[in-house]
């Protein structure tokens, strides 16, 4: 099965396009996970060549927000973020950031996911609960995502805004 790019706004932080401080991701659905490459820079260090530890919870954050997304068809807020820092991050080098549906509920989503470097070895790990959001709470609409036609429209995903 082939990588499905997900949609992405103008604007976030973590996935926008036309943000000049963002990270700029792109998610891909493929065999059961939400995938995005991440190549960090020295604009998202901390320690001199470290990653900021909060540029990793907005990653990871963001790509267990496409997991409950892209299974439930529905947008989320995030609710709780448990990370575990387990190997430092580095400018300049790869990683892949990966997560999945841990557990679908009605009120609720349970994600995992790992961040983890060009060797496969975990840097950080991540749970987090995720509530989903009744359509006229959305605050976004199909004009704040880039249209790019390569990517699952909106409509696609989650139906009218």
């Amino acid at each position: 099965m082939s990588a499905i790019l997900l949609p992405y706004t103008h604007g976030c932080f973590v996935c926008g396009a036309d943000n000049p401080h963002g990270l700029r991701l792109k998610f891909f659905a493929h065999d059961g996970e939400i995938r995005a490459e991440f190549h960090p820079d020295a604009r998202h260090e901390g320690y001199r060549g470290i990653i900021h530890g909060g540029v990793l919870a907005s990653a990871l954050d963001e790509v267990m927000f496409w997991a409950a997304a892209y299974a439930t068809r529905r947008f989320h807020v995030s609710v709780q973020l448990d990370l575990r820092y387990q190997k430092k991050v580095e400018v300049g080098k790869n990683y892949l950031l990966a997560a999945r549906l841990a557990e679908s509920q009605r009120r609720l989503c349970s994600t995992v996911a790992e961040l983890r470097a060009a060797d496969g070895e975990v840097c950080a790990s991540a749970t987090g609960r995720f509530f989903p959001m009744r359509r006229d709470e959305v605050p976004l609409q199909h004009e704040d995502f880039y249209p790019d036609p390569g990517a699952l429209s909106p409509a696609q995903l989650f139906g009218e805004l």
